[in-house]
């Protein structure tokens, strides 16, 4: 099937094969637009255009090429900045191998992560000094230190040596005044190791994804081809994240879009209402809370029932072909800076819900697949079409198949293509365990293609229950499915009993809607569930029914699928 209609023709992006390439269009095309602004302190901001960023590349590539460190391991640590960037994009244009480091990560994973990446620099921010600090001990191969965002020299262990990223900066542009190009590194291997990123994987243990400028450039010329984003944007996701870095930031650079770079969680919506971007890329959990802020605006406002009845006057109208949401949410969107039409989801499993009523105000989701082992993006919902529930048409650069389909043609997702990572870092065993003996790269989730190129995710393949009677249950299709269906249900966890004798469901209510139904006992809670409980199971095939459930007060705090036994099976007691 021919899926051009979906795809935004063809640009200078499917030239290009390394990052530099993209740096030097956006220069070119947009020297004087804002490519980064940032917060300095409450009160003032700080921003860089597209050509002074270009600059500023080049500058730090020719002094690190003065200084031989150009061929080294490199770590990055710290919140996001355009001097963040900047190290970054030097290094993987040819200064070596880039390692971008969670700073929120403790102590001990920090000084790991350094050893196991063989890391020889570490760009830090003020921020992060401390953390390094108590890691660098443990960290015998680190010979330098460079200082982003502060001139103040830092106590380091004997034999560190402390750099500043200003100076380099300086340095490497009298290097340039004199020598030109010549000082810069040589033409860029698209096949080389670029960047080593550390993630969980899909066989469990923390292990380095080694990309290649290919690979990433992969991701780049893909989602180019499905999403052209707006004018302005705005960073709310950890920066060493392959989603945020890649399929946000770096993408931004070919669309010419000015990013401002939100580096603290808790400043998000006021410095959304403040920036007022037209985009942003995040995950579910914060796309939950844009819809709790606006729900209570219209809660306090006291006009719930004028917005349901305008929600249902505009979806109408919508069918129809006629768009006035703006128009007629205007109040609602104003709380979000009012430009706001625009969020790439990903990094788990959205509520249909929330996409839906963020549709119905006037912010569409294109929610998207990806893996960090895949550069990360594998598929994202294109501009020309957004199906519910689907995780996204698969990008240009990416094939997909489906292993060992079920009945309902549900089985392992595996993909091959341009995005596909070169593997894992010093781990041999690993590689060759994601790696089919053709090729393709097992993501360990179970989904399908339909006839439109679209995927769908129905589970994860560890998590898997098979029942006695052969039947296949994905947990993570009945929790969403029961949270769809009881919105008082706040989190959910579905299991099998060690005999496999049926489906068992540990539930987390909403605390704050029980206790305004006067329900606070988990026994009083479990009891009225029931009814909904019965109702649910009416509706389900009988193998996917809820044998029985116990009511947690806990949340599932720290829980992640990596935490769910094999096979998905727990002593219950019932």
């Amino acid at each position: 099937m021919n899926f051009e209609k979906l795809y935004i023709p063809i640009e200078a992006v499917e030239r290009f094969t390394v990052l530099y390439q993209i740096l030097s269009h956006a220069a070119k095309r947009y020297p004087n637009r804002i490519a980064y602004c940032q917060p300095e302190g409450k009160d003032t901001r700080s921003e860089v255009t597209f050509a002074e960023l270009k600059t500023n590349v080049n500058a730090l590539r020719a002094a690190l090429v003065a200084r031989g460190m150009a061929w080294g391991h490199t770590a990055i640590l710290g919140e996001s900045s355009y001097q963040w960037i900047t190290a970054y994009l030097a290094l993987v244009t040819g200064c070596g191998v880039a390692v971008p480091l969670d700073k929120e990560n403790p102590v001990e994973t920090v000084a790991k992560q350094i050893r196991h990446a063989d890391v020889q620099t570490v760009f830090c921010s003020a921020r992060s000094l401390k953390k390094l600090q108590k890691a660098l001990p443990d960290c015998p191969g680190v010979k330098t230190v460079v200082m982003m965002r502060t001139a103040d020299a830092p106590d380091l262990p004997e034999g560190v040596e402390a750099l500043f990223m200003d100076a380099l900066l300086e340095e490497g542009k009298a290097i340039l005044a004199e020598r030109g190009d010549a000082a810069l590194p040589e033409k860029v291997d698209p096949d080389a190791l670029a960047v080593i990123i550390y993630t969980s994987g899909t066989t469990g243990a923390n292990k380095g994804v080694m990309l290649s400028n290919r690979n990433i450039m992969g991701t780049l010329r893909g989602c180019a081809r499905l999403l052209h984003y707006p004018r302005t944007s705005i960073s709310v996701l950890p920066i060493n994240h392959s989603y945020e870095l890649h399929a946000h930031l770096m993408s931004c650079l070919y669309c010419g879009t000015t990013v401002f770079l939100n580096n603290d969680l808790k400043r998000m919506l006021p410095n959304i209402e403040q920036f007022a971007p037209e985009m942003s890329c995040m995950v579910p959990m914060m796309l939950d809370l844009l819809v709790k802020k606006i729900r209570k605006s219209i809660a306090d406002s006291g006009k719930e029932g004028t917005f349901k009845a305008t929600a249902r006057l505009s979806n109408g109208l919508l069918k129809m072909g006629i768009d006035v949401r703006r128009r007629l949410f205007s109040p609602v969107l104003t709380a979000l800076g009012g430009n706001l039409r625009m969020i790439i989801c990903g990094g788990a499993a959205l509520s249909q819900d929330t996409a839906d009523f963020l549709r119905t105000v006037g912010i569409t989701v294109y929610n998207g697949y990806g893996i960090t082992e895949c550069s990360p993006v594998a598929a994202v919902n294109p501009l020309a079409k957004v199906r519910r529930h689907s995780v996204g048409h698969l990008l240009p650069t990416m094939t997909a198949r489906i292993a060992d389909p079920d009945e309902n043609g549900n089985g392992e997702i595996q993909l091959y293509g341009e995005n596909v990572m070169l593997g894992y870092y010093k781990a041999p065993e690993d590689t060759k365990a994601v790696f089919t003996e053709d090729g393709w790269f097992r993501t360990g989730d179970i989904g399908h293609i339909d006839k439109f190129n679209y995927l769908y995710i129905s589970g994860r393949l560890k998590n898997l229950i098979i029942l006695p009677n052969g039947k296949n249950v994905c947990p993570e299709e009945l929790e969403q499915a029961l949270m769809e269906r009881m919105p008082y249900i706040k989190e959910c966890v579905v299991m099998s009993d060690e005999a496999g004798t049926g489906i068992y469901a540990l539930i987390y209510p909403d605390p704050e809607e029980m206790r305004a139904r006067g329900l606070t006992d988990p026994a009083q809670i479990k009891a009225f569930m029931q009814p909904d409980m019965q109702a649910f199971n009416r509706d389900m095939p009988g193998f996917k029914r809820i044998a029985d459930f116990e009511i947690t007060e806990t949340e599932f705090a720290g829980y992640h699928d990596h935490d769910r036994p094999a096979g998905g099976r727990i002593r219950y007691h019932h």
